[in-house]
């Protein structure tokens, strides 16, 4: 019964082998050919130079220059429009009214305020920065 056991499993054992392909000898095996993701490749230098076409470099910068004279140039109408037209003025002064009744009406509430203060209690002092192409309306204040 032993002896049936052992030749068994050496038979299995020996099946075993051929089917996973492996045999007794030591053969150079061929490179494979898929490849493998545990591989450690050499990491690229994200701050290496990459090249660039000079041509789409001008291409860009000269569109972002006349894309930046033409907001400077509705800008400057718009500022002017301000100024000049009475009709805004006077719609700004009514606007600048309706907005200070608004503000008072918010600040009677008791539940908004508080929201408030715990808003500016856990929010850090942030510096706000001018918007670079805002009109600016706050000239007409003092006419």
């Amino acid at each position: 019964m032993k002896m049936q056991w052992k030749v068994g499993s050496i038979a299995f054992f020996t099946i075993c082998c051929l089917i996973s392909g492996c045999s007794g000898q030591d053969k150079p095996s061929a490179p494979s050919t898929a490849t493998n993701e545990n591989v450690m490749l050499p990491a690229k230098n994200i701050f290496q130079p990459s090249a660039i076409d000079p041509a789409l470099v001008r291409q860009s910068m000269q569109a972002r220059s006349e894309y930046e004279e033409m907001n400077r140039k509705v800008i400057a109408r718009m500022n002017q429009l301000y100024t000049e037209n009475p009709d805004i003025k006077d719609l700004q002064a009514k606007m600048r009214e309706l907005q200070k009744k608004i503000d008072a009406l918010l600040a009677e509430d008791e539940e908004l305020m508080k929201l408030k203060k715990k808003s500016q209690a856990i929010a850090p002092e942030i510096p706000t920065m001018p918007r670079k192409f805002a009109p600016q309306a706050s000239t007409n204040e003092s006419k």
